[in-house]
């Protein structure tokens, strides 16, 4: 069976589902909140969750899926994500909410770095952007299944439903996961863990990661935090739209999200054998990422909904960080390289995610939700501190490529 079945496609399909699980509360968060009488800031923390597990999982589970393999690691987790979606579907509390979401977090938390991981052992290295984009792209198919599907199934099974569907669901993908990925799936003999350990302290102390790791953070964090939550109420209470419309919109956000996928994965390859700079590309990305969201500031609320378009391609330019910053490692230190900056990755999301609903309490509508104003200072905040992020790649060298 070609490699492109047994590798690519369960890894995609368990991204598929979690990411569906990460922004699922952009529409499912409204019923929700009504029957739990959550504030945006509540909801806010409640939806983070998901990426402080996220975060908190990142270097211990970098270790052992270098260890282990990403095969193992990630069905065995996908099991425990698929039990979180169950509690989180039959919950009678905030308390038991916010468990839940914690455990979903847990358990899709190497959706990404392991099938990153798989796939920098099992192809060669000039593809590895353009997998890396298709895996991003299938995430972003479970991000339009989060809008206008979500939306639907809502309406027909409830909240509470659609979580137990997503519960199955995971559970499929971890069997598909374990059955077709193939047995051996690292190559030769893991190191002990003492010395993977050790060497995941001098990941973190190399600047080839400090280089990149900051603005890698702070725009994946933004486009995760805002794109999974908050995009639903600003197109809501800021731009107006009914519920139904809103959730149109994330449904072609969703498509934004996998052009821009496809297309920074294209790039980033095309500039790899072409000899020409790769980080350009991340530059230049991320500055047009900038460009959108200070239109989105200052452009009148009821005009920004076609904008979110052009956030979900642009914001994608972070996930170009992580090809940058692996051809300055060697390949068996592949899994700690990718989870250890999707720990960053992910105490951004966490922290701006929830910060944003914080601030947005500080500018209530009379309907209970946020006013337009609430929205652009928020997003003013993060942009600024995006830009900051942007400084260490502009002013240190690039480090020399490792080839193996």
């Amino acid at each position: 069976m070609h490699l492109f079945v047994r590798v690519f496609l369960p890894f995609s399909l368990g991204y598929l589902i979690s990411y569906l699980a990460r922004v699922i509360n952009a529409v499912a968060g409204e019923p929700i909140s009504a029957d739990f009488a959550l504030t945006p800031g509540e909801l806010g923390l409640l939806t983070s969750l998901y990426f402080f597990a996220f975060a908190c999982a990142q270097l211990p589970f970098g270790v052992l899926i270098d260890k282990f393999g990403p095969r193992k690691v990630q069905a065995t987790l996908l099991v425990f994500a698929a039990a979180g979606s169950f509690l989180f579907a039959h919950a009678s509390s905030f308390l038991q909410l916010g468990s839940a979401r914690l455990i979903i977090g847990l358990g899709t938390a190497t959706c990404l770095t392991a099938a990153f991981t798989a796939y920098r052992l099992w192809f060669p290295a000039d593809r590895i952007p353009m997998i890396n984009g298709l895996h991003m792209a299938a995430g972003s198919v479970g991000a339009f299944f989060g809008g206008t599907p979500t939306d639907v199934l809502v309406q027909a099974l409830g909240w509470r439903g659609v979580f137990d569907v997503i519960g199955v669901a995971m559970l499929v993908s971890a069997v598909a996961t374990f059955a077709l990925v193939p047995r051996r799936d690292m190559h030769g003999t893991p190191p002990p863990l003492g010395q993977l350990l050790g060497e995941m302290r001098a990941i973190l102390s190399h600047k080839a990661f400090w280089r990149i790791c900051p603005l890698s953070a702070m725009v994946q964090g933004v486009t995760l935090s805002v794109g999974s939550l908050w995009a639903g109420p600003w197109l809501r209470d800021a731009a107006g739209a009914s519920a139904s419309g809103a959730a149109a919109w994330l449904s072609m956000m969703a498509i934004a999200l996998m052009i821009g996928f496809i297309g920074f994965g294209w790039l980033v390859q095309q500039a790899a054998r072409g000899g020409r700079s790769v980080e350009r590309v991340v530059i230049l990305g991320s500055l047009a990422f900038f460009a959108v969201q200070l239109l989105m500031i200052v452009l009148p609320p009821e005009r920004t909904a076609p904008l979110w378009l052009l956030y979900g391609i642009t914001g994608t330019v972070g996930v170009s960080c992580f090809a940058v910053l692996s051809s300055a490692y060697s390949r068996a230190a592949a899994g700690r390289v990718n989870t250890a900056l999707n720990f960053f990755v992910f105490v951004s999301a966490f922290v701006t995610q929830w910060l944003f609903g914080e601030l947005l309490d500080f500018f209530p509508a009379a309907d209970g939700g946020a006013t337009a104003i609430g929205y652009r200072v928020a997003f003013a905040i993060l942009l600024v501190a995006q830009v900051a992020s942007l400084l260490p790649l502009l002013l240190s060298p690039p480090p020399p490529r490792v080839e193996d």
